[in-house]
């Protein structure tokens, strides 16, 4: 991967700067890279049928579409082959703020501004009002999780759908200044699970999760957010039953339990 970088940065014409950062399943690498004279990142992924299905591959690029909410744009980007292995490179603005935790779940306590709280509440607003997208989360896969971990039929057709970014966790957030990273699988989602999903990884900590709850609560405290709560939690509790995450597995019950 750091091979295929190099050949990106050469590509693209930009020199890199500092150590490549790897995502956890190494499925893709990024480094900050100098784009004449200013600061910018370049990533490099690539496309297995392990990973999943769909044009995920796509994703940042169309998120370009979505405006007023905090996060990076791709400028450039190229595809190429690696054997039968599609690869992409995309060259994107820089974000200087680091990322609030290197995984989904923080392994301290973050310190996050009321302010910082009050921007990602605008930011999911934002986002919510977005058009709903083709693509995104499959209805029939959210109901038949939250069957099969709680033991209750959901009538989707009823759960309102919105633009969500589908993977909302500390490791995709920025802090001081809140930039929202990682746009690789957003779409259409069940009302509510972005801030479902980030309070579930919160949950260790239970001081932010309570102002987390307040922060959110128009997303939380309705109706149909119970079956964002259940999908967010059936996705944690599948981490845990493959051995990662599993501190949250008590917690993420019993918060599932409470909108039950």
């Amino acid at each position: 991967m750091e091979g295929h970088l190099e050949w990106a940065a050469r590509e693209f014409d930009v020199q890199l700067l500092g150590t490549p950062v790897h995502t956890p399943r190494l499925h893709s690498v990024g480094c900050r890279v100098l784009d004449a004279g200013e600061d910018a990142w370049l990533r490099v992924v690539y496309a297995d049928p392990e990973w999943g299905d769909g044009e995920y591959l796509e994703s940042n690029v169309a998120a370009n579409d979505i405006h007023d909410v905090p996060k990076p744009s791709v400028e450039r980007w190229s595809e190429w082959y690696d054997d039968d292995r599609r690869m992409r490179g995309e060259l994107s603005t820089f974000v200087a703020d680091p990322a609030v935790s290197a995984g989904m779940t923080p392994t301290t306590e973050p310190e996050i501004s009321d302010r910082w709280l009050s921007d990602l509440a605008n930011a999911l607003h934002t986002l919510a009002a977005h058009p709903l997208p083709s693509h995104g989360m499959d209805a029939t896969d959210v109901n038949d999780g939250i069957r099969a971990y709680f033991g209750i039929d959901v009538d989707i057709s009823r759960v309102p759908w919105i633009t969500a970014h589908c993977d909302l966790h500390w490791g995709n957030l920025t802090a001081p200044n809140l930039t929202i990273l990682d746009w690789e699988t957003w779409g259409k989602a069940p009302a509510g699970y972005d801030a479902a999903s980030l309070l579930c990884a919160t949950l260790t900590f239970p001081a932010l999760s309570r102002r987390l709850r307040t922060a959110l609560a128009a997303f939380l405290d309705t109706p149909t957010a119970r079956i964002a709560i259940l999908a967010a939690a059936t996705r944690y509790l599948r981490f845990a039953d493959g051995g990662e995450l599993t501190e949250l597995a008590i917690p993420v019950r019993r918060l599932a339990d409470e909108f039950l």
